[in-house]
């Protein structure tokens, strides 16, 4: 103790006398007067907004978008309900990276180097402020605009009242194609280069033009979203440099990307270095399971609508067939998502809590023994962004625009149906669903027009199409609540039932007596079951939402569901811009805590 003592008085003694030295710049460490003074600095810098933005499948044990990791939709069979109080703090009100694009963008012009290089770096900084007002703009709508380094002493600019979404989408959008003119075609593996940038801009803006247009918010901002998001996927197709990858599920369940025609851009993993847990969830472990009304979504063989294709003739069981045969003649892409066999909570580990699994996202021939396998130690790359999101970025674009035509349908939708998939990577090729066709806004396949009888009437045959091509090539990507919620159809989340269980509610149809009694009594007591037919017990369909407080209700123009298309603004900070004499509104719905 007396040794410790003495040490410390000298070390007391020692600052008070070496006052000036020490008030010396270090010569071996970095501070904003010398730190930007290269290229390899800067690109440091913007290394720590990767994981911001390219999350993957995240990291250790946390969740990326991918997979049951995304927020809860219509694509698995969720209790979830609607958030009910205002936020306290957080919920995402954050400008901390805001301001770090900022400040690099501003200290790009202060670097010793070429025009060039200046240019680039404000780009690769515009990219990323674009990146981060998307998440906030989607997040909460309206936003304060700060486009430089704001200082403690601008306290009025700090305090400043939110921008209207049009205003801050149309900044967004500028940024963007800032980026897009400036950022380098080729910085580098794993940089951000022009691709990337044109790929992102394409799913940004494609969402605040529909946004916008849905929600009646501003109509002009919104045409020009689209014309932009339209143009940016158009820059990626034409440039012959990505294709549509046969391999559908190998996309997703891949130790090494490199070389992929379709992969824009991806995050990779390597063993003790970067590792992610999510093919362990999706390989031994239950799984929050996908709906029935997935399963109904994707097409028969024939390209039309299980409902309308005499291939799958739903009306010789009227949606009661066992989860195995419906399976069958059905869009390849089916085969390579779902696991084509049922998993059930009492007869098997890693079962799914509707019965129907997912294996999009698991390597051909994973078992439970190999670790690469097991816990966080998994180490398939993940696709950050792909070219067939991209086609259907144009697609969508094009047709909301009211320009989608056949030769849009050939560059997009149509190379996405070409593909040459194997369920499991094993035997023969699936049938290729046909090529869609386009009359004016008309959908046919095969000489048949499209006439969906589970279609929302309120949304045109042609945009109903497209949606459906999006919903299932992009299933478990973390797109599906986002696209509710810029179409303005959170409807679609409604599990409150009239006359037995919705097919969101709903999960695999099964037969009972296949199991043996031993099996069946586990089954029967871990699972609740709706049995559509009366007397039956043998068969039905797995219902996880049995109990009336796991269901969501949705009513139109009633403030408290409208309000869940936008997070609340935190109360603290509310209270916050009020102490100092600023204004900072709630969003609507959300001005009571309750």
């Amino acid at each position: 103790m007396k040794k410790t003592y003495l040490i410390l008085v000298a070390v007391l003694l020692g600052l008070t006398s070496c006052e000036k030295y020490l008030d010396r710049k270090n010569l071996d460490s970095f501070d904003d007067a010398n730190f930007w003074i290269s290229e390899n600095n800067m690109r440091l810098f913007a290394q720590g907004a990767y994981t911001t933005y390219f999350t993957g499948y995240g990291s250790g044990y946390t969740w990326g978008n991918y997979f049951t990791g995304g927020a809860w939709s219509d694509e698995y069979s969720s209790s979830a309900i609607w958030t009910q109080n205002t936020a306290t703090s957080g919920n995402g009100w954050s400008f901390t990276n805001v301001r770090r694009h900022n400040l690099m963008i501003d200290r790009a012009d202060k670097m010793p180097v070429s025009e060039e290089a200046k240019k680039h770096w404000r780009g690769v900084g515009r990219f990323f402020r674009a990146m981060e007002y998307s998440d906030l703009a989607i997040t909460f709508g309206d936003v304060p605009w700060f486009d430089k380094e704001v200082l403690p002493s601008e306290v009025e600019i700090s305090f400043k009242e939110r921008d209207p979404l049009p205003f801050v989408a149309t900044k967004i959008m500028e940024d963007f194609l800032y980026a897009a003119e400036n950022v380098r075609v080729n910085d580098g593996a794993f940089q951000v280069n022009r691709d990337v940038v044109l790929a992102f801009m394409s799913r940004h803006l494609l969402y605040f033009g529909t946004y916008l247009k849905y929600h009646n918010i501003d109509q002009a901002v919104s045409t020009t979203m689209l014309e932009k998001a339209k143009w940016a996927a158009d820059q990626l197709i034409t440039s012959g440099k990505y294709l549509v990858a046969d391999d559908y599920r190998a996309l997703f369940s891949s130790a090494d990307l490199t070389g992929n025609k379709e992969v824009i851009f991806f995050r990779q993993y390597e063993a003790a270095k970067a590792t992610h847990a999510l093919l362990s969830y999706n390989n031994n472990e239950p799984q929050t399971g996908t709906t029935l009304k997935m399963v109904e979504t994707y097409l028969s063989s024939d390209g039309l609508p299980i409902k309308q294709s005499p291939v799958y003739n739903y009306s010789s069981d009227n949606g009661l067939r066992l989860y195995p045969a419906q399976y069958a003649n059905r869009d390849p892409r089916m085969a390579a998502t779902l696991v084509d066999t049922v998993r059930i909570q009492g007869a098997h580990n890693a079962y799914s809590t509707t019965g129907i699994a997912c294996w999009k996202f698991l390597a051909y021939g994973a078992n439970s023994t190999d670790l690469i396998y097991q816990g966080s130690t998994n180490v398939t790359d993940a696709p950050v962004i792909r070219f067939g999101e991209v086609l259907l970025n144009y697609a969508e674009a094009s047709a909301e625009l009211g320009q989608f035509n056949q030769a849009d349908a050939d560059k997009t939708i149509n190379k996405l149906r070409n593909r040459s998939i194997k369920k499991n990577n094993q035997g023969n090729f699936l049938p290729k669903l046909p090529p869609m066709t386009i009359v004016g806004d008309r959908v046919f396949a095969n000489g048949v027009e499209i006439n969906d009888p589970d279609r929302d009437p309120s949304v045109p045959q042609l945009i109903w199409e497209i949606r459906r091509e999006r919903t299932v090539e992009l299933i478990f990507e973390g797109f599906r609540k986002r696209d509710l919620k810029r179409w303005k159809k959170y409807e679609y989340l409604k599990t409150i039932e009239a006359n037995g269980p919705t097919t969101l509610g709903r999960g695999a149809y099964i037969d009972l007596s296949v199991f043996n009694a031993s099996t069946r009594s586990r089954i029967v007591a871990a699972v609740k079951f709706y049995y559509p037919t009366p007397g039956e017990t043998n068969k039905g369909f797995i219902y996880n939402l049995h109990d009336a407080n796991m269901r969501r209700d949705w009513q139109s123009g009633n403030s408290y569901y409208e309000r869940q298309y936008l997070n609340a603004i935190p109360l603290d900070q509310i209270k916050l811009y009020s102490d100092l004499g600023y204004v900072l509104a709630q969003n609507p719905g959300w001005d009571t805590v309750n």
